[in-house]
């Protein structure tokens, strides 16, 4: 018996069959029955009695951990047919070929060189070319990287204590009599970081298999004289892997993020307010150093005694003249005429032709009152009563600030007693030049927060397009490794040096026509039912108004498996191996002998032109966009 494993690419899923059992779409590729099993079915046999056609069903995630994860699966499954001691060929598709490729490095890692494997075929698969991370640190999962960093910890300590006693001399605290102590203390704080270093170490060398030289030697010398690689050149899948790694997307412009964090300067004069009115330290250091530094210089108990003084006789003065009023409107005495306030203000100017600076001692006065004493009884801790957490004080003193204060520095000091003039004045300071001053500020406060908003913009603009940058490549890729980056993708293993010739003309115009046919096809329809998509019950999402209108059969990558002529190339290169055979019917075929020249180029057989090894991007630049894309959708059955 031979058989042949079928492997398919990413995100293909199963047929479903409905509730009655039967398919209602026809098999994928790779499924049962399928017309391409028919096809080699009918094509091939065994050499030595029946032909078996086994799927090989993987996760199909754009995720290389999958890949790698079904490549071990498969490996498995080879090692089977090999106990039995049966010919086998495989065939993968797309990324199916990766998986495959994986499993064959996990058999050179095992020394198995699988004699019954007699070919191995990828069809359209582009390999990751992979770089690993330098340091070992950055190549460990998250749970690795958290306990190696904690084995580190006691030689953190150790490194730590040791550079102490250098810095302070010989004053050691192990061994200082007996100097075995502090070896051994060396050694045992050593210990579970060097453990822990050799464990993830030979765990990181077992998963790494590319970068095994020994392994990909022998995955070379077993493996390499069986694989046939069989890729159309304008393949969208490879073409667009390989220029993924050279296309820069600008995603966020270097103003991106200027108008948001410049709408702050809108509401930034409120937030420094609130920032300062519910900040104790701030309020304490504020009204503190307004009273050390503007009124303690002007205090003179002596003055402020006489102050006091007359502000008691005028408070019993007026008490009195209120009494003397009510009297004489009830016609028991008649007023003097002489009214209280009138002699508080004379006794006041003479008080101020004695005491010239008396209106600095009325404000020192008038401020201590107001924020450093409670009912004429200095607050606790000589600071602003409430220490900056009454709302009350603290609200009261900013307002202090931005008029008693700044009409001071305003020059209200000079019009005192200047009659309408002072009073116009001190209307004026916080009815205008308050407003004026605080849209000054608030213009100062737009424009630096402007040019911090554009520095920051410019900056993480960068920043983020380079993350952006690196996560559309990492998605594209399916890179999900940790410490292995891609560099870029080919259409050969990163353990073989070269890359086959790429399909014939002949084959490749033929696929090429097969899916320029399904592409108009799938436009004209689109195109009809492009008016209807937005009224479709149920409404359609990205995803499902794209596979309702194509079938992605319009890429080259995904149509290798609808042309016959394609599948009758396979069932040739299958046949020619060893424990397989072509079929009568195949001999007889028309297409037999074409099948033969084309393989015979592609294998380089003496007679023939063999193409260029390595070939670069070929004219795909429009079907490289549509290759970028087709990595984050379901573009691969």
């Amino acid at each position: 018996m031979a058989t042949i494993i079928t492997v398919h690419g990413t995100f293909a899923t199963p047929t479903v069959p409905d509730s009655n059992g039967a398919l209602t779409v026809e098999p994928q590729w790779w499924e049962t029955p399928s017309t391409f099993e028919r096809d080699l079915r009918e094509l091939v046999q065994s050499r030595d009695g029946k032909l078996e056609v086994k799927p090989f069903v993987w996760s199909g995630d754009n995720s290389e951990v999958g890949r790698r994860e079904a490549g071990a699966k498969l490996y498995r499954l080879m090692w089977e047919l090999e106990a039995k001691n049966e010919p086998y060929c495989v065939i993968g598709h797309s990324h199916g070929g990766t998986v495959v490729a994986s499993a064959l490095l996990q058999s050179a890692f095992r020394r198995k060189a699988l004699p019954n494997l007699k070919r191995w075929i990828t069809v359209g698969t582009p390999f990751l070319n992979l770089r690993k991370e330098r340091v070992l640190l950055t190549r460990l999962s998250l749970v690795r990287k958290v306990i190696f960093v904690a084995s580190m910890m006691l030689l953190l300590m150790l490194l730590v204590y040791q550079a102490a006693t250098v810095v302070n001399g010989d004053r050691m605290l192990f061994g200082r009599y007996f100097p075995s102590i502090f070896y051994w203390t060396v050694a045992a704080m050593s210990a579970p970081a060097i453990i822990a270093y050799l464990l993830f170490g030979y765990l990181d060398y077992r998963s790494l298999l590319n970068f095994h030289r020994r392994t990909t030697k022998r995955a070379r010398e077993y493996f390499r004289s069986r694989w046939l690689a069989l890729s159309h050149p304008d393949d969208e899948a490879i073409q667009g892997l390989a220029l993924l790694p050279d296309a820069t997307l600008s995603f966020f412009d270097r103003k991106f993020a200027v108008p948001t964090i410049t709408m702050i300067s809108v509401v930034a004069l409120p937030l420094l307010y609130f920032a300062a009115l519910l900040s104790p330290p701030t309020i304490v250091a504020v009204s503190s150093w307004i009273y050390e530094h503007v009124y303690a210089e002007n205090s003179s108990p002596v003055v402020e005694a006489e102050i006091r003084a007359l502000r008691d006789e005028l408070i019993a003065a007026r008490k009195k003249e209120a009494e003397e009023q009510a009297a004489a409107e009830s016609g028991q005495i008649v007023q003097d005429g002489v009214s209280a306030w009138r002699a508080y203000r004379a006794k006041r100017e003479a008080l101020q032709e004695k005491y010239p600076n008396l209106p600095a001692i009325e404000r020192q006065m008038r401020f201590k009152q107001r924020f450093f004493e409670q009912n004429g009884k200095p607050c606790e801790g000589g600071i602003i009563c409430g220490a900056g957490r009454d709302l009350t004080y603290n609200s009261g003193l900013l307002l202090h600030l931005v008029t008693d204060e700044l009409s001071w520095a305003l020059g209200a000091q000079d019009l005192r007693g200047a009659g309408v003039q002072g009073i116009i004045w001190s209307l004026a300071i916080p009815l205008v030049v308050v407003p004026l001053i605080f849209g000054l500020v608030a213009l100062i406060l737009m424009a630096t927060i402007h040019g911090i908003a554009t520095v920051i913009s410019r900056v993480s603009s960068v920043v983020l397009n380079r993350i952006t940058n690196a996560e559309v490549k990492r998605a594209g890729f399916g890179n999900d490794t940790d410490g292995e980056f891609v560099t870029g993708a080919s259409d050969r293993p990163m353990w073989l040096e070269r890359s086959q010739p790429r399909l014939p003309d002949a084959i490749a115009d033929v696929i090429t026509v097969y899916s320029n046919a399904a592409a108009t096809q799938a436009i004209a329809k689109f195109r009809h039912a492009i008016g209807r998509i937005r009224f479709a019950v149920p409404p359609h999402t990205a995803d499902t108004a794209i596979s309702t209108y194509f079938t992605w059969k319009e890429l080259v990558h995904a149509s290798y498996f609808d042309v016959p002529e394609f599948r009758k190339l396979v069932a040739q290169a299958i046949s020619r191996t060893e424990g397989f055979a072509p079929a009568e019917r195949f001999k007889a075929d028309p297409d037999f002998e074409r099948t033969a020249e084309w393989l015979d180029c592609i294998e380089g057989s003496p007679g023939t032109t063999e193409a260029p090894s390595d070939r670069g991007p070929g004219p795909a630049g429009a079907k490289a966009v549509a290759a970028v894309l087709s990595s984050t959708v379901k573009a691969e059955p």
